[in-house]
């Protein structure tokens, strides 16, 4: 039996469209966690966060040394610049940078930033779901808590500290892998 090449082709393009759709079954419903806030935009959303832990992708597998610094730019809008290194501490920077809106004002705990990368202009939301009571800590999640990722303020907290955050997504329904980032003074 001979096949079209356009038979071949929708085929495809079928189990492209459908695969995500299966695998989201396979992991079970969509779960909505809570969401952290109100929190203060102004402080929250300055300075430089450590990423101690997170959903591993093809994009950030052996991206150590991860980093979130914001600002603000000159017409006072949230600038994200998000960094790690590839190849240990004294590795090569990997670096992407854009603009950051509150999708959620008040309770500001919903960050979409579009980033700047090369001609593309990537678009992702962040959602803070949960945070330390004087914001020394925070995890935040993509839409469909598909991908977490866990901040500190503090460069190396021990490691006890950043596996009682892994646990505490965990207990807020994440079933996904984790993995936990090398950083400076805590290899």
């Amino acid at each position: 039996m001979r096949r079209s090449p356009i038979g071949l082709m929708t085929a495809a393009a079928l189990v492209a469209l459908a695969a995500p759709a299966f695998a989201a079954g396979q992991r079970g419903a969509a779960i909505d966690p809570p969401t952290a806030g109100p929190l203060d935009a102004a402080s929250f959303y300055k300075g430089m966060w450590y990423e101690q832990a997170r959903t591993p992708t093809g994009l950030t597998r052996g991206c150590e040394y991860a980093t979130t610094e914001h600002g603000r730019d000159g017409e006072g809008r949230i600038t994200v610049r998000d960094a790690c290194l590839k190849g240990g501490p004294k590795g090569k920077e990997t670096a992407i940078a854009g603009i950051g809106t509150l999708k959620d004002p008040g309770q500001n705990a919903a960050l979409e930033v579009k980033y700047r990368f090369g001609p593309l202009r990537p678009t992702r939301t962040y959602r803070i779901i949960a945070a330390g009571p004087v914001a020394e800590w925070h995890i935040s999640a993509e839409p469909g808590f598909e991908k977490v990722y866990i901040f500190t303020r503090a460069v190396a907290p021990p490691l006890s500290d950043v596996e009682a955050l892994v646990a505490r997504v965990k207990a807020l329904g994440y079933a996904g892998e984790i993995e936990v980032l090398k950083t400076p003074g805590r290899d």
